[in-house]
């Protein structure tokens, strides 16, 4: 419904064939899968992954990328949609509280902002493809009411990891936008349609998680998720004083409801979240452990190895080490 009826034409004319407009027509809604997936039961950290890609034309195809078996201590979430493609392997994507266990073929569609990481399972040689999509930069709307509709279906469609005969409409248009994004005849109007019809292919299906089992996070300690996943790189910013004061509550009732709900105390999770953003800086970037350090929020060096070391087993230097040596193999 959020497309012109010129621009329904082209796409459906451009990229559907005779047989997929047929079976369009006459279709009834097929029924919905149920996810195969667990429920984890404790929060994650999340944080804002901040220069993992560019996105100056609204849809980039990012490069083959191996996953590892490290553990999963932290989510991350980007504004933009994340589509991927599993190469080879199998694994693991933690979607919120969900974790789906993916393979060979799986596909993976994660709205805008949504918390998200994948792994390896031990021992498997896993690579995926992901390519991003920018609602802003793709939508048809000129207006602001318009735009707001089109990031509103944006992010309230399907969310999840499916394999081709769950959503074999929706694994067909992610295999078109992979593959023509891959050819240079097709030029960046015909990604965009391509976008526009997973799109609408995904706010079709909606969300069809029958498990209403969620993490119960009090609406009083939500603020305080969001203001640390924003400002977790400025030490003053992190006192509990002030992540209390932002939830409107007393710090000794702040850290009793934060404990309850998160399972983890205010400076462990704090800790978690930087971490991880070390993490991601130490297997995308070439930069000095020191800086790396300071760019998550450490700013004593010594503390920084000392809480690594007691999370994931190995120094920072290590991991990279580890990294780099799996990349090469």
């Amino acid at each position: 419904p959020f497309f012109h009826r010129t621009h329904q034409t082209l796409c459906i004319g451009r990229f559907m064939k005779s047989a997929d407009r047929r079976a369009m027509r006459r279709r009834s809604l097929p029924r919905k899968a149920l996810m195969e997936y667990e429920i984890r039961n404790e929060i994650l950290p999340t944080y804002f992954q901040i220069g993992y890609f560019s996105l100056q034309q609204g849809i980039e195809l990012g490069e083959p990328s191996k996953l590892y078996p490290s553990p999963i201590s932290a989510l991350h979430y980007h504004h933009c949609i994340e589509l991927g493609i599993c190469l080879s392997g199998s694994g693991e994507t933690h979607i919120e509280n969900r974790i789906y266990h993916f393979k060979r073929g799986d596909m993976q569609y994660i709205a805008p902002n949504t918390p998200h990481l994948s792994r390896a399972n031990e021992g498997e040689q896993c690579e995926w493809i992901w390519i991003f999509i920018d609602p802003k930069k793709i939508s048809p709307y000129p207006d602001k009411n318009g735009f707001e509709r089109f990031w509103d279906i944006a992010g309230k469609g399907f969310n999840g990891v499916f394999a081709a005969h769950e959503h074999p409409l929706l694994f067909k248009r992610i295999t078109d936008l992979y593959e023509s994004s891959r050819d240079d005849k097709y030029s960046d109007i015909d990604h965009f349609l391509i976008a526009g019809q997973i799109l609408i292919e995904s706010a079709r299906i909606g969300n069809i998680d029958k498990n209403q089992s969620r993490l119960q996070i009090s609406k009083q300690i939500k603020p305080a998720l969001v203001y640390i996943r924003e400002n977790y790189t400025d030490p003053q910013a992190m006192s509990a004083e002030r992540i209390a004061a932002n939830c409107g509550l007393s710090i000794s009732h702040f850290r009793n409801l934060f404990k309850n709900d998160i399972g983890m105390t205010l400076p462990q999770y704090i800790n978690q979240t930087k971490l991880s953003a070390a993490v991601h800086l130490l297997e995308t970037t070439d930069k000095p452990i020191t800086q790396i350090a300071t760019e998550a929020g450490f700013y004593e060096v010594a503390y920084f190895n000392r809480v690594f070391r007691k999370v994931y087993g190995m120094t920072p230097k290590d991991m990279r080490r580890y990294r780099n040596h799996e990349t090469k193999s």
